[in-house]
């Protein structure tokens, strides 16, 4: 009897690291991956893994793939230059997923890594009335300054005619 999915993930979850980083190597350089590991590896059990040894995996700067025997150096480096690519695709798709699989859990979308718009997200959670308010401000200050400085344009304009 084959293994589901989510027998599958959870032992790729479970698997050592070293084995683990062959398997999302054999899988991103696969031409085409069966269902069940395309399933498997972008479960939740195993997506936060894949990201993390996909991340792992890019920053070593050491070859991701051994030159077959007879291989050329130029077919070595359009096979390694693609499986590359491969894994920063998946790198990416299972950013999203985890993302997407944490939105659904908190009822909130992670809006990325930026730490001064976290911020200003947090306060405006905080304190959405003063929030709100200095937003106002804001704008209506912005306001003033693009019609003082369409009245200078058009005092200049004048001016010339």
């Amino acid at each position: 009897m084959a293994a589901t999915p989510n027998q599958m993930a959870t032992a790729l979850a479970a698997a050592a690291e070293p084995a683990f980083a062959d398997l999302l190597l054999a899988f991103v350089t696969h031409p085409q991956p069966d269902a069940e590991m395309v399933a498997a590896f972008r479960a939740p059990e195993a997506v936060g893994r894949v990201a993390r040894t996909a991340e792992r995996l890019l920053k070593n700067h050491g070859p991701l793939i051994v030159q077959a025997e007879g291989e050329s150096r130029n077919a070595y480096n359009r096979r390694a230059q693609r499986a590359r690519a491969a894994l920063e695709q998946e790198l990416q798709l299972a950013q999203v997923i985890a993302a997407g699989d944490a939105a659904r859990a908190t009822g909130r979308i992670d809006r990325g890594r930026n730490p001064a718009q976290r911020a200003r997200r947090r306060l405006a959670d905080m304190f959405p009335v003063e929030y709100t308010q200095l937003r106002r401000d804001e704008e209506g200050e912005a306001d003033r300054l693009r019609r003082e400085a369409k009245r200078a344009r058009r005092s200049r304009a004048a001016s010339r005619s």
